[in-house]
């Protein structure tokens, strides 16, 4: 076994401590999760929160409250569906839309902070082991 310290899954704990530290710092008003939910708004407009969650890879308990509090900041609209009443439809509000563009390059920055440790290469090869790491059925994804 290898010593605790190199072990992968510490070293990506120490790496996500690190990113959050400088999240934090960039970003102290905005979770990384909710940060994720309101990119997947902005990407797809009246999207359903199932999808969201999924995409932003937050679990259905944590997703109703941060959707609650997002609306509550006035960030998105939730509309229920006209067909599935059950199923709500997210939209970025204006007051969204410029959060999200204003905090896309501090966030792009918090990474980069990080990324710039490994050469192009290196960023590449790391992402497709993630990917790997993170499919659910452990398929190949590009």
């Amino acid at each position: 076994m290898a010593h605790p310290g190199d072990a992968v899954f510490h070293l990506m704990r120490r790496v996500l401590q690190d990113h959050g530290a400088v999240w934090q710092s960039k970003l102290p008003e905005l979770t990384k999760p909710q940060f994720a939910v309101l990119s997947t708004v902005a990407a797809t407009p009246d999207i359903d929160q199932v999808t969201v969650g999924a995409r932003a890879a937050v679990d259905k308990a944590t997703l109703a409250g941060m959707l609650r509090r997002l609306e509550e900041r006035g960030l998105i609209t939730k509309t229920a569906d006209s067909v599935d009443r059950r199923r709500f439809l997210l939209r970025l509000t204006a007051k969204g839309k410029a959060v999200v563009r204003a905090t896309t390059p501090l966030a792009d920055d918090a990474d980069a902070q990080l990324l710039t440790r490994l050469t192009a290469t290196e960023q590449r090869q790391l992402r497709k082991l993630l990917l790997k790491l993170a499919a659910p059925d452990g398929a190949d994804t590009q």
